[in-house]
């Protein structure tokens, strides 16, 4: 998917959501998945709230997509909403914000990976499936690390 400057938006970079229907959709995000990524089977982004300085968020509603999902039971305001955020919402990735933790995050999801990529060796052998899709996405994860640092 394209930002509203035309620039493909990809795993790891910061966005900023603006013109949301709901205030609290509105902010800085960092792409946690996108469409293609090894981990991922969804077709939109999955973003995660981050600060102006790049803090990743432990809020409890720290968690959105992009094109931004609707989730109520009021299926007018829902209805409402989804129109005028394919009206309204943008999303514009945003390069001057400090992706350092950012790369932390997903070095650290590498890290957790590694036990379980030897107990799924251990239990069904090097070469089965389960452990190319986990070695996979660590390498993934890895990926998008080092392409924040460079």
């Amino acid at each position: 998917m394209l930002d509203k400057n035309g620039m493909e938006i990809k795993t790891g970079m910061v966005v900023e959501i603006k013109d949301a229907f709901f205030k609290n959709d509105n902010g800085l995000y960092f792409v946690e998945h996108s469409a293609g990524d090894p981990d991922w089977c969804g077709s939109d982004h999955s973003l995660r709230k981050i600060s102006k300085r790049g803090k990743i968020s432990q809020a409890k509603h720290n968690l959105c997509f992009w094109p931004i999902g609707i989730f109520i039971s009021d299926r007018f305001k829902a209805a409402e909403a989804r129109t005028w955020n394919k009206e309204h919402a943008t999303i514009e990735i945003r390069t001057e914000i400090d992706r350092s933790e950012v790369a932390a995050y997903f070095n650290q999801m590498a890290e957790d990976l590694t036990d379980r990529i030897q107990r799924e060796a251990w239990d069904y052998g090097e070469e089965s499936q389960t452990v190319k899709t986990s070695t996979a996405i660590q390498k993934h994860y890895r990926q998008v690390a080092s392409e924040i640092l460079a």
